[in-house]
């Protein structure tokens, strides 16, 4: 029995479960003991039932008490969900193996653990750093479950010729990495200094909780030998196998990134973005690699996931029901928009169809000045409903991306601002 006496944590989350591996790591009929931080049998003894399950997995050297927040926020009576954060095998207060867990057995380990629980779906997972690409290997691995991905400071994908990050490649250094990640705690209390402002002590006494002395760390070591530096690595092909995986998933996404990151800069983010291309995401200026310490990530996730519908039911029941309605507008792929949200184009047809129709849109000026072209509210629906209609006859439709090349001007062409106001109005989820 873990005894949870952690600031921000409520000691009933706190749970220990046994679970049957099927890992190659370990052999035949093993079971592993896992340590857990999970609202759920809190939610039901309240009464709440929960929109759905966010299953949480944390990186290196971090634990479960990285999501206390999304716990606290999913305790809330108005808007209760599931938040289980894992402590994955050799690290937290979960099982010291004694073995060597590669990225393919942890997003093993992740889904023996889900088949224990007995989590059907709604799932959002949720990941930062290593547990980033952990997390998105459990989801693609389990489309019928899977509602939905949030990215704190990851990465899936390393670019070919590029070398990783100074600060990992000194971690991983024969010199210094049995000294710095399992001798010492060196590599935990590096890790804490990256966050903006500083932990507070008992917070970083907290994180160091679960890691005093050297045989509690062996897991942090391991996990940063598995690191795929390049293609000749014995994880590469996973890492490359879910990184391709990611392409196809078709639920929503956000992305809440931290930009003082010396590990996960933002080439990574924009190596997932182009991966998931409909995601929101949220920069937080100022925030680092620990974006769930520095900033407040509870509010923006949970509105997220009352805003864009994740919590209606997994992606595979997302395709004809009547649940699309709640997703059109975050841009999540090739929905159908029904009546529940107004499509993107009202603010313009009730303008067009209003007592300003005949007023100015959209205007190009002259070099002296003076008006050269314009269109009105009504004119300007008129060209947008031809230009619709052109591009259904040649196949374009919901969820198909298309890229406008719009050719320079000058002067360029200025948008009035009776314009500029409809269009932040249309912003909504995606903007």
């Amino acid at each position: 029995m873990v005894a949870a006496d952690w600031p921000g944590v409520d000691p009933e989350w706190s749970r220990e479960i046994d679970v049957a591996s099927t890992s190659a790591a370990d052999e035949p009929g093993t079971v592993r003991r896992w340590h857990l931080l999970d609202n759920g049998a809190q939610l039901a003894r309240r009464g709440l039932t929960p929109a759905g399950t966010l299953l949480c997995v944390h990186g290196n050297p971090t634990w479960s008490y990285l999501w206390r927040t999304l716990l606290a926020a999913g305790s809330d009576p108005a808007h209760p969900w599931r938040v289980v954060a894992v402590d994955q095998l050799d690290m937290g207060f979960s099982e010291r193996t004694g073995t060597f867990r590669r990225l393919e057995d942890r997003i093993n380990d992740l889904g023996d653990l889900t088949a224990a629980l007995g989590l059907d779906g709604p799932v959002v997972t949720v990941g930062h750093d290593w547990g980033g690409v952990i997390s998105l290997g459990w989801a693609v691995a389990h489309p019928q479950q899977l509602a939905g991905v949030v990215l704190t400071n990851t990465a899936v994908h390393q670019p070919s010729g590029a070398r990783i990050p100074p600060a990992l490649r000194l971690a991983l250094h024969p010199a210094v990495h049995r000294w710095g990640t399992t001798g010492t705690d060196t590599f935990l209390r590096v890790t804490h200094a990256l966050a903006h402002p500083p932990l507070a002590a008992d917070v970083r006494g907290a994180f160091m909780a679960p890691y005093r002395g050297a045989g509690r760390r062996a897991g942090v070591g391991n996990f940063v030998a598995d690191i795929p530096a390049d293609a000749s690595h014995p994880s590469f092909p996973t890492l490359s196998r879910v990184a391709e995986g990611v392409r196809g998933l078709r639920v929503p996404a956000l992305m809440l990134w931290g930009p003082r990151d010396p590990i996960f800069s933002d080439r990574y983010l924009k190596d997932l973005i182009g991966r998931l291309p409909d995601a929101k995401v949220h920069r937080f200026e100022g925030a680092g690699h620990l974006v769930a310490e520095d900033r407040d990530i509870a509010a923006p996730v949970f509105e997220w996931l009352a805003g864009c519908g994740p919590d209606s039911g997994p992606a595979n029941e997302l395709a004809d029901g009547p649940a699309d309605d709640a997703m059109l507008e975050f841009g999540t792929g090739p929905l159908k928009p029904g009546a529940g949200v107004p499509p993107l184009w009202a603010p313009l047809a009730e303008l067009a169809a209003g007592p300003a129709a005949g007023d100015t849109a959209v205007a190009e000026m002259a070099t002296d000045g003076s008006v050269a072209r314009s269109l009105s509210w009504q004119e300007l629906e008129q060209d947008i409903a031809a230009l619709a209609a052109g591009l259904q006859d040649i196949g374009v439709g919901n969820g198909t991306r298309v890229s406008l090349m719009v050719p320079p001007t000058f002067p360029p062409t200025r948008p009035t601002p009776a314009f500029r106001r409809s269009a932040a109005s249309r912003k909504g989820c995606a903007g």
